[in-house]
């Protein structure tokens, strides 16, 4: 799709339990609210999709302790917190001109 979401890791030598939500179409990063944040702190953990939940995994907690921990976070409700644009992108703009393009022949 459009996004990429960054969930946990390290930020000036701490670990974070943070979401953020990269908007790949127009180079924006936009973050959730505490509420949507993983509950652990982790970093070096596995994510996966699975059935519309982001499943986070293991890692490290804050003193590197060792995580055997699982979270699911909401894919679509995560989202909800993604970039808005106001005005639609150019480029967007130019597919739905594009499209509605009639020329005579």
């Amino acid at each position: 799709k459009k996004y990429l979401v960054v969930i946990g890791g390290d930020y000036d030598r701490t670990t974070t339990s943070s979401c953020l939500i990269y908007d790949l179409w127009c180079n924006r990063w936009s973050s959730t609210p505490e509420n949507m944040c993983m509950i652990e702190a982790r970093r070096y953990h596995t994510t996966s999709v699975l059935d519309g939940k982001i499943v986070v995994a293991g890692g490290q907690g804050p003193g590197s302790n060792t995580l055997a921990l699982v979270e699911c976070i909401n894919a679509d409700a995560l989202l909800e917190y993604a970039p808005l644009h106001y005005p639609l992108p150019t480029l967007l703009l130019d597919r739905f001109l594009e499209i509605g393009k009639f020329e005579r022949g």
